[in-house]
């Protein structure tokens, strides 16, 4: 009788398990063993995977589960400290975990596991456990083989610890429980215990008339991988393989053994190796995935206008309106018996859509011509088809519970997105306005997204807004029922990268090894160690070299793609007809008690026909949302009727300025379009019209940037290159894209045009030529080229077709997801060229958290002549939020055309510190009683409770207090106290009725105010370092203005150029060839005399300011830093090895404390992820300059100057006399031609080129006229 192993752990026991379920069953196949259980510890992740995998593999798959469960009870949450002392032994026996083995025999035992593995996670899991006890295992035993799982189990410990009274009388109630279905486990794997528990086992088994059964406990595939496996469960431990705390499965005989090892080790009781393979027989569990006509089965919830689960709450109007639609057609949506028709009610709400849509389709076709019958025609044949489709692919339903979940969002003002992925080729999505995008201009194909000669379940992306998706959810768990509704697990695995850092790590490498090892692994999604190694030799190189390294890549190698945790899929969502739990178990994430999750992942869910809604949630939605809201807050103060308010829905997709934006790469916050690759793509492109953006979503991908595509569709849209057609016929198909291929949409039709394909045949073209297996591809091109022939296309013509068919369907990107996010990019440079302080505002209070988006944003409002006001408690809102202009900008800004800029001011719950109850307490005194009119005043009125110390401390050293205040910031914090004290004491009085003396001057109409002067203690102002040292530390950027807007004028000659520049170039230099980078460096690495080469590495000179360093000592106890750098456009990550720490360390501080730039040479590694410079040498900037400046010259327009101008430019000269030549350059127009003349100024007048110098002079003549020489 074959073995069966019944004890085995896989990838899905994470980071306890190194066994791949692929491996296990490859190895069970050549044992010819009949089956396998899987038997993960503490859940079911793995169930499905194993199910359809062993299937396939001609193995049983038998599901199973090992548990926690406790003797006490599941519920009770106060397990035993090791710290505490005098634990009594029925207290330290109440909370030992013990474990349990678990077996499916049939429907019934899988139903019970699920109950039963859900119940732990929901009621028993506690300190990262999720525990049973007899009470549950009793109540959800039916169908269920119950195994003793060797010495962790209850009845094993007792053996073990020498207690057989205890251990039989547990071995009773499993037998009362589980009847014959009980055995006792046996193993052999080598601890001291184990013998002595066998042998009790025996005896138990004996008096009982229990059964024994021999199991291996399988966590690793062969032997010689224990070590390797120890490695593993270290990252799980969080250990070191050298601590002496280090976890382990010891000896090692936790492998996947064969029968002849089971036989021999098992020799004493051959019978136990025996009842393995009975045992096997009685489990024979299957999922019923399919119905009698072979159709996949889904457990789509019956959907039904008025279904309502929540008892506690009222339905939703949206639902009434629907209720009401349903009951107004009754005849047509209900059968005779009273039933609901989702198919009938589908076609009514569609036509009710299409018809409701038709002035928005009209709207849009403005400058194409009338909206028609004729047209009319063409949609209305076009959703029937659809429908019908719809309806005979079973997916109505479907369709009503997503249009339903959208309207209850759109009805209660969530914004949602246009609909992404091949769900915007339907045009019943847009009737129903589940998506936004008409199919028809934009020639969508419905059978892309549904394809009836290859039917599987359609898949909506909806995108909410990133703050109230969470409100979406809520309505589906109440309209459906909690039970019923479930997100979705994921699973992060021990990728290339990761998996070098976790095991390096464990090995005790130093963290700089480990990370220039990670480092060498080439950047492409998923490759592998292997594939790593074969791109890049110095991974080769070291590995021969170095032992430690070569011990470190076996082990990885041995880890890698093994689950390392689990977490909550970002936007897949559940939804059933029956509770969740009667198909599969329930998983609860341990930052997320009150969520339940499927425990398993989206594609093993739809495998058993559970179906996924996916509810994104878009921050760009959000950022829309709250510009518009800006907008119409502002057209009310300017008096806009309220039926002329701006709605994005209604802009103009055909207007020339945004398309002249996005022309000029001025996208900083434009959807999709603000990265550098992005913004160089739409310079070369120069879109008109939203075709040209939706093309541009698609191009921007590494297959065609890397091919060639890209250029070719520039060359050609702009008649560099002529544009060709293969065939006549192809013209209607590929002229939106100058006869290139973009899209997977042009293959399909292509295939029809010229072969006769149907839609649903194409797209199986496009899914095959997406996977190239060869038979696959074989019997399509046999097919594409006879339908050619049978269309008088010649054979070499056909064969030649397909080949680029196959060649661009690589890259080609799916139309109907790229056309959707074009209108979103659209929408938000409309907002940027029309409204640029309402969208800027926007992007800022959805990242406040992003110190760098904020500074980049800010960067961007200033080029715009747009200020950004520092917070102010009078003035701010919670947010960031937009206020009239106040002034004019200063000369040199960039100003869009024909546009009235408002300004922005900063929002109070932005600062560090500050929080929402505290903001909402300011905001409600000041709306109620009025502005504050002092910063006494301030403390007096508000709830000191809510607004504290610590909270006004921070207001204070932001300047929040600054338009109020008569004393300065310093003066506020030192004399904080003091005020606070006497504000509080005056509420005090309030709060208990008592009346002063100045109450009753008021009561009668004299108003008196009691003198607080006293109670300020005055203080010298902070110098300017300290005041936007304090900013920068509450805010995470400079309220007042970056330090680098002062120094770059003067500083910009001798460096390369900002950070942002710097971050450009670094993109396009990596997209160079390998050869064409940079200069190669050579490092050295793990030990004397040995090196590695860096790369190639590009020479730059930058001028920053330090915005933190994080000191580290190094393997050799010198010490060096992790520096990271910023200017007023951007930041970069930099090295200061432990040199050039030693000898600049110093001026980093300096930079730091002082807020002044420092002048940087060094080198950046273009392998690195992102841009990292390498420090080589530190300058100050003056002392750099001065090194460097030969002269000075202020060059003037003639009109700015006269005789009391230039006496006070002498005497700002004179203050800073010193030795640099100086010199005065005219320039203008005289008589209508150009001049320019220079007057070299005497040598009294020869000055010291210094910043502040500039700084005076800058200001003298209201601009920018000092250039250092």
């Amino acid at each position: 009788m074959a073995f069966v192993h019944l004890h085995f752990h896989s990838q899905y026991s994470l980071l306890e398990s190194a066994v791949k379920i692929p491996d296990a069953l490859a190895r069970a196949k050549e044992l010819a063993m009949p089956a396998l259980a899987l038997t993960d510890l503490g859940n079911m992740f793995g169930a499905v995977d194993f199910y359809l995998a062993a299937k396939s593999a001609g193995i049983k798959p038998i599901l199973g589960c090992e548990i926690y469960y406790t003797s006490g009870s599941r519920l009770t949450k106060n397990a035993v400290s090791k710290k505490r002392i005098n634990v009594s032994a029925d207290e330290e026996e109440a909370n030992r975990l013990y474990h349990l083995v678990l077996l499916a025999k049939d429907a019934d035992g899988y139903r019970s596991l699920c109950e039963l593995v859900t119940r732990t996670y929901t009621e028993g899991f506690h300190h990262g456990k999720p525990r049973a006890d007899r009470e549950l295992i009793e109540k959800y035993s039916k169908g269920l083989v119950c195994l003793s799982a060797g010495i962790k189990g209850e009845v094993g410990y007792h053996c073990a610890t020498g207690r057989p009274d205890r251990a039989t009388e547990t071995a009773r109630w499993f037998q009362s429980v589980f009847k014959d279905d009980y055995f006792l486990e046996l193993q052999e794997n080598g601890l001291p215990p184990q013998s002595n528990a066998n042998s009790m086992c025996v005896d138990i088994g004996k008096e009982l008339g229990v059964g024994l059964v021999a199991c291996a406990d399988v966590h690793y595939l062969k032997k010689e991988l224990a070590p390797a496996h120890e490695v593993l469960m270290c990252i799980g431990a969080g250990r070191n393989v050298d601590d002496s705390r280090a976890v382990r499965l010891n000896p090692d005989e936790f492998w996947f053994k064969d029968e002849a090892t089971m036989r021999s080790q098992f020799h004493w009781m051959p019978e136990a190796v025996d009842n393995a393979a009975l045992i096997a027989e009685k489990c024979n569990f299957q999922f019923k995935l399919k119905d009698e006509k072979g159709n996949q089965i889904y457990h789509l919830p019956a959907y039904l206008p008025s279904q309502w689960e929540d008892t506690n709450s009222e339905r939703p109007p949206h639902m009434q309106i629907q209720s009401d639609l349903a009951e107004t057609h009754r005849a047509e949506v209900f059968s005779a018996d009273g039933t609901f028709s989702s198919e009938n009610f589908l076609r009514l709400l569609s036509r009710k859509g299409l018809e409701d849509r038709f002035a928005v389709i009209a709207a849009r076709r403005a400058s194409s011509g009338p909206l028609t019958e004729e047209i009319k025609k063409t949609y209305y044949a076009r959703l029937e088809e659809e429908v019908e489709m719809i309806i005979r692919t079973g997916f109505a339903g479907y369709f009503l519970v997503v249009a339903d979940f959208i309207a209850y969002a759109k009805s209660h003002g969530i914004p949602v997105g246009p609909g992404r992925g091949s769900g915007a080729g339907s045009l019943v999505a847009y009737s129903l306005q589940i998506t936004d995008v008409d199919p028809i201009p934009f020639n969508l194909l419905f059978e892309r997204f549904i394809n009836p000669e290859c039917v599987s379940m359609p898949d909506f992306d909806v995108d909410f807004c990133q703050e109230r998706r969470g409100e979406v959810i809520d309505y589906v768990v109440r309209k459906y029922g909690r039970d019923k509704v479930s997100q979705i697990i994921t699973f992060g695995k021990l990728l290339a990268r990761g998996v070098i850092r976790d095991v390096g790590r464990v090995m005790s490498l130093t963290y700089a090894e480990v990370d220039s090892l990670a480092k060498l692994v080439p950047e492409e999604l998923g490759i592998t160690l292997e594939e790593a190694f074969a791109k890049e030799p110095r991974l080769r190189e070291l590995t021969d070299k170095e032992p430690r390294v070569a011990k470190l890549f076996e082990n990885a190698r041995a880890l890698e793609g093994l689950g390392r945790h689990a977490s909550v899929h970002a936007a897949g969502v559940v939804i059933t007809n029956r509770p969740l739990v009667e198909y599969c178990p329930l998983y609860v994430a341990k930052d997320k008690e009150n969520e339940t999750v499927v425990q398993f992942d989206k594609d093993f869910a739809e495998k058993i026909g559970l179906v996924k809604f996916d509810f994104l949630g878009l921050k760009t939605l959000t950022v829309i949302e709250n510009a518009v809201k800006y907008v119409r807050e502002t057209q009310k103060i300017k008096n806009v009727p309220e039926n002329q308010y701006f709605t994005i829905d209604a802009v103009n997709y055909e207007d020339p300025n945004v398309y002249a934006l996005i022309s000029s790469g001025d996208t900083d916050g434009v959807f999709q379009l603000e990265s550098s690759g992005m913004k160089d793509l739409c310079m070369r492109v120069q879109p008109t019209n939203l075709e040209d953006i939706t093309a541009i979503c698609a191009l921007y991908r590494p297959g065609p940037l890397n091919s060639g595509m890209v250029d070719d569709y520039i060359n050609r849209k702009h008649g560099r290159t002529e544009v060709k057609y293969e065939l006549p016929q192809l013209k209607e198909v590929l002229e939106e894209t100058y006869g290139v291929i973009v899209y997977q949409e042009q293959v399909m039709r292509v295939a029809r045009v010229l072969a006769g394909y149907s839609l649903g045949e194409a797209d199986i073209l496009r899914r095959a030529m997406g996977k190239k297996k060869p038979e696959e591809m074989a019997k399509q091109k046999d097919r594409f080229v006879k339908g050619c022939e049978a269309n008088q296309i010649a054979t070499a013509t056909a064969d030649h077709i397909f080949d680029l068919l196959a060649k661009f369907a690589e890259y080609g990107f799916n139309k109907s997801h790229s056309a959707a996010y074009g209108v979103l990019s659209y929408q938000t440079a409309y907002l940027k060229h029309y409204y640029p302080a309402q969208f800027l505002a926007a992007l800022m209070a959805t990242e406040m958290d992003n110190t760098d988006k904020i500074t980049q944003y800010i960067a961007d409002a200033k080029r715009r002549g747009i200020e950004v006001h520092p917070p102010d408690v009078n003035a701010s809102q919670k947010t960031f939020s937009v206020v009239p202009p106040q002034g004019q900008g200063t000369d040199g800004v960039v100003k869009t055309p024909d546009v009235q800029h408002e300004n922005i001011r900063f929002g109070l719950e932005a600062i560090k510190g500050v929080g929402g109850v505290a903001v909402d307490a300011i905001l409600a005194e000041r709306t109620e009683k009025g502005p504050f009119t002092s910063f006494v005043d301030f403390c007096k009125r508000v709830n000191l409770r809510k607004v504290n110390k610590k909270v006004v401390e921070c207001l204070v050293s932001t300047g929040a207090f600054d338009s109020i205040a008569e004393q300065n910031r310093a003066t506020l914090l030192e004399s904080m106290q003091a005020i606070m004290d006497y504000a509080s004491s005056v509420q005090e009085e309030a709060s208990l009725g008592q009346v002063s003396m100045f109450d009753q001057y008021q009561a009668t109409g004299l108003k008196m105010e009691s003198d607080t002067s006293h109670l300020f203690t005055p203080t010298p102002d902070w110098p300017e370092s300290k005041r936007l040292q304090m900013e920068k530390q509450l805010v995470g950027f400079y309220v007042s203005g970056h330090p680098m807007e002062k120094w770059w004028p003067l500083v910009r000659g001798f460096v390369h150029g900002d950070l942002e520049w710097l971050n450009t170039e670094f993109e396009r230099r990596k997209a160079l060839p390998l050869k064409e980078r940079g200069v190669m460096v050579q490092r050295e690495s793990f030990g004397p005399g040995a090196y590695r080469n860096e790369g190639p590495r590009w020479d730059v000179v930058l001028c920053c300011m330090v915005a933190e360093t994080r000191e580290i000592i190094t393997k050799k106890g010198t010490r060096m830093a992790f520096v990271e750098l910023e200017d007023a456009r951007g930041k970069l990550e930099a090295i200061c090895f432990p040199e050039a720490y030693e000898q600049y360390g110093a001026m980093l501080k300096e930079s730091i404390d002082q807020c002044v730039p420092l002048i940087i040479s060094g080198n950046i590694g273009l392998e690195e992820e992102t841009a990292k410079i390498f420090f080589r040498t530190i300058d100050r900037v003056e002392e750099y300059q001065n090194k460097r400046i030969n002269g000075v010259t202020i060059r003037l327009n003639p009109s700015q100057v006269n005789p009391h101008v230039l006496a006070q430019l002498r005497a700002v000269l004179v203050r800073h006399r010193g030795k640099c030549a100086i010199a005065l350059e005219y320039s203008g127009e005289l008589g209508g031609a150009r001049f320019r003349s220079r007057h070299q100024l005497p040598k009294e007048l020869y000055t010291t080129p210094s910043t502040q110098m500039a700084h005076e002079v800058n200001a003298l003549f209201g601009g920018d006229v000092v250039k250092f020489v």
